[in-house]
C-alpha cells in the first residue's frame, strides 16, 4: 500500500488537540523517505494501531517512535513488528499507553511532559536587541543571544513544525541563567512562529517549574495534555 494511502488509514487514530501534536507529525507529514509506518487493522480494515519510526535530527543513532493503539495486542503486535529486539529508540507516547508499552519493552530515562501553546491574544512579547535569528536548511528556526566570547548564552529553536504546530525547545547555560536570557529568546521564536499562523507548542517535564513559569509569563497556556517521553527498546 501506498505511504499516502497508509497515512491516510491512521488518521482516525489521531486528533488536531496538541496532545497530539508530535505523533500527528512524525505519522503523518514527516518525510517519507525517513519515516516507516506499521499498521495493524481489525476485519473490517480499519486501522486500530500504529507505530512510526523516523530518522531525525533530535537524535542520530536513536529513532524516534511514535505509536497509538486502541488495541493491546495489535500495539504489542506492531511494535514487534516495527522494531529490532535490543535495539534503543528514542518515543514519545500517551501517557494512557505507558502500561502498554511497559508489557513488551524496556524504557529509559522516563519523562512525563505538560503540554503548552501560545495563542496571539495571550502572547506578551519581550524585546531583546541582542537576539539573533536562523533557519536551517531543513526549514528549522534558531534564534539566540551570545555570551562575550561568542558562544551561545540563550538559544531557543523548533524541533519540527508541521503545517499547524511548531515544537519549541530552549537552552541556557548556567553561567547566563536568572538572567531573563530564556524569555527573550522564546518570545522571539514564538513570535516568528505565529507570523508563520503556527501555534506554538511548549512541551516541559511535569517538575521543571522554571521553565513551566517561562512559559507561562510569555502567555503560553497548559493545555491539560500529557506526554510520556525517554527511551525504550524492545524485549
Amino acid at each position: 500500500m501506498p505511504d499516502s494511502m497508509i497515512r491516510t488509514q491512521i488518521t482516525a487514530l489521531l486528533t488536531s488537540q496538541p496532545s497530539d501534536a508530535l505523533a500527528a507529525y512524525f505519522a503523518l507529514e514527516h518525510d517519507a523517505r525517513r519515516t516507516r509506518l506499521t499498521v495493524r487493522t481489525d476485519a473490517r480494515g480499519r486501522a486500530v494501531a500504529f507505530v512510526a519510526v523516523c530518522q531525525t535530527g533530535i537524535d542520530l543513532f536513536r529513532p524516534l517512535v511514535v505509536m497509538r493503539g486502541d488495541d493491546t495486542v495489535a500495539l504489542h503486535t506492531a511494535l514487534h513488528e516495527a522494531l529490532s529486539p535490543g535495539r534503543q529508540y528514542l518515543f514519545s507516547a500517551p501517557v494512557t499507553l505507558r502500561t502498554d508499552i511497559d508489557q513488551v519493552a524496556n524504557l529509559y530515562s522516563e519523562t512525563i511532559n505538560k503540554i503548552y501553546t501560545l495563542a496571539r491574544p495571550d502572547f506578551k512579547p519581550i524585546v531583546n536587541i541582542l537576539v539573533q535569528t536562523n533557519r536551517s536548511p531543513e526549514g528549522l528556526l534558531r534564534v539566540g543571544i551570545r555570551a562575550r566570547d561568542e558562544s551561545w548564552a540563550a538559544e531557543a529553536g523548533t524541533t519540527w513544525i508541521s503545517s499547524r504546530y511548531a515544537e519549541v525547545y530552549v537552552r541556557v547555560v548556567e553561567a547566563a541563567r536568572n538572567r531573563g536570557l530564556g524569555k527573550s529568546v522564546v518570545s522571539a521564536l514564538s513570535a516568528q512562529l505565529l507570523d508563520m499562523n503556527r501555534i506554538p507548542l511548549y512541551s516541559v517535564a511535569e517538575d521543571n517549574i522554571p521553565s513551566q513559569r517561562l512559559a507561562l509569563r510569555l502567555g503560553y497556556r497548559d493545555t491539560g495534555g500529557w506526554e510520556l517521553s525517554g527511551a525504550m527498546s524492545l524485549r
